[in-house]
């Protein structure tokens, strides 16, 4: 067992307690399954030079996270929370992946050499013929272009001032207000920009200030990222949680303004959705002691329904705006969750051909949704294994219900041994073969006669033995023949009939 090696990934599987709590650190939540189908084929397949066992190479996660990031159709929004979380565990690791960790590449830059004046003109190179050729026009490396830093705006400058002053800025440079879009940005850009760049609503810019902040330049969504997003998740009320990983994703990567927010809400959200949604992080915004409070002022000031004047380039805005986007991330989990309905948890049974890992997930988000209890909490451990077991396929069912102590397992441990089970099952082939002696077994057995018959038959067929010279035909007896046998039945004597002649 000690010469089994260790991957990036199976370490991360091994330890996944710890990713999934640096995930919750970044307000995002994490599935193992899904880690591991990511890592193992759909990361491999963007051809960037990811292993299928996994990496801590900055360099190639860099690559990978930019394939994510890109735009439209062609991006995987689902995909963000899990290599943001697998970058951070590399840039900030914890001790059991530090052994791990490579050196970074050094990369070594030539220094670039004096052009030496040519003394005179050398010979043509052009053909005698009278077309010239058609030289391609020759691109410098996408070297990025360096933003003009602007002076660092006073404490009382307004939100709104800045914007202004940005917006007009980028319309002189990227020509319009289609230009500050993040689309247009990304399509003008292409080639002066790394491929790691990505168009955030906030992008540092510049060097830090006098307060140590480094100042932050908007830019707005542009339309078709908030569309495809729209179009490429499932309705809040039918299933919230494809909004809500997306929304996570979107919090901790875009640092989305209040602005910003409320354009997510309409667009992503009905009415009623969205109504929801505030009243229920109005419920939760934390009071001075964390816990939720219930005074007016201070939920106005942490999640007001109106514009407030927040200025990101300040820390007491950028903490407005961290404290506004977790409680409407918490009203969001909290809208999710609609009224008790155990039906619906108890209608969640598993199918012939899932998986149990897939059956778990789909019981737990049931949990989740129609039932106010959380069933990763200890405390309602029993209720989820009940569940689990009593809803399997009846040969997972049959296996665990055999197990002393039941309730008291862990779900994991019954996880593992129904994964088992579902191993061991019968390929068709064997099913097939097993039904086909079965029935033949039924058969026999419901017509014996046709099997006895066919034993007498082949009983007439054998050898016939010959007889004794003293020996009956008949009884098999010694002592005399078949015309003689005293068992052979003896026709009647006829009786004898008188025939008398009529006189005269």
């Amino acid at each position: 067992m000690g010469n089994n090696q260790s991957t990036p990934l199976s370490l991360l599987v091994t330890n996944f307690k710890d990713v999934k709590a640096r995930g919750r650190n970044l307000s995002i939540e994490l599935k193992k399954g899904k880690l591991v189908t990511f890592c193992r084929s759909e990361w491999p397949s963007f051809g960037v030079g990811w292993p299928s066992e996994g990496t801590f190479c900055l360099s190639i996660i860099t690559k990978v996270k930019t394939k994510i990031f890109l735009p439209g159709q062609s991006g995987h929004p689902d995909q963000i929370p899990y290599i943001l979380v697998w970058q951070d565990l590399v840039e900030n690791p914890p001790p059991w992946i530090t052994p791990f960790i490579l050196e970074p590449c050094k990369v070594l830059v030539t220094r670039p050499t004096r052009q030496k004046t040519p003394s005179a003109p050398s010979a043509p190179v052009l053909p005698d013929s009278q077309d010239p050729l058609r030289l391609e026009p020759t691109f410098p490396p996408p070297y990025q272009h360096l933003i003009p830093q602007d002076p660092v705006p006073q404490g009382g400058a307004s939100v709104e001032g800045n914007r202004e002053a940005e917006a007009a800025e980028s319309e002189s440079n990227l020509g319009g207000p289609a230009g500050r879009t993040r689309g247009r940005v990304q399509w003008d850009q292409a080639s002066r920009l790394p491929d790691s760049t990505v168009a955030l609503p906030l992008r540092e810019i510049g060097s830090l200030d006098d307060t140590g902040l480094s100042r932050l330049m908007y830019w707005p969504f542009s339309t078709s990222d908030l569309y495809n997003w729209k179009s490429q998740n499932a309705r809040f009320s039918d299933n919230p949680k494809d909004l809500t990983s997306l929304l996570d994703s979107v919090m901790f990567t875009h640092q989305p303004t209040w602005d910003d927010c409320q354009q997510l809400l309409r667009i992503l959200f009905t009415m009623e959705e969205r109504e929801r949604i505030q009243v229920e992080a109005r419920k939760l915004v934390p009071g001075d002691d964390g816990q939720p409070t219930a005074n007016p002022d201070l939920i106005n000031a942490a999640f007001p329904l109106t514009r407030p004047r927040w200025d990101y380039n300040t820390a007491e805005g950028r903490g407005r705006l961290l404290i506004y986007r977790q409680t409407l991330m918490a009203g969001l989990r909290a809208a999710a969750r609609k009224p008790t309905n155990l039906a619906k948890v108890y209608s969640v049974l598993q199918g012939k051909t899932e998986s149990p890992a897939v059956y778990l997930e789909r019981l737990m988000e049931a949990f989740r949704q129609f039932t106010p209890m959380d069933p990763e909490a200890p405390e309602n451990q029993a209720a989820v294994v009940m569940s689990f077991v009593n809803q399997a396929t009846p040969d997972i069912k049959r296996k665990l219900q055999k197990l002393e102590g039941l309730e008291g397992k862990q779900i994991q441990d019954l996880l593992q041994m129904a994964q088992r089970v579902y191993n061991n099952r019968d390929t068709p082939e064997e099913k097939q073969f097993k039904a086909t002696k079965e029935m033949t077994k039924v058969l026999v057995a419901a017509f014996p006669q046709a099997g006895n018959g066919q034993n007498r038959k082949q009983k007439k067929q054998g050898p016939r033995q010959g007889l004794e010279k003293d020996q009956c035909a008949y009884c098999k007896e010694r002592g005399h023949w078949i015309k003689d046998c005293p068992k052979k039945r003896r026709p009647a004597n006829p009786t004898s009939v008188l025939v008398t002649q009529d006189s005269d």
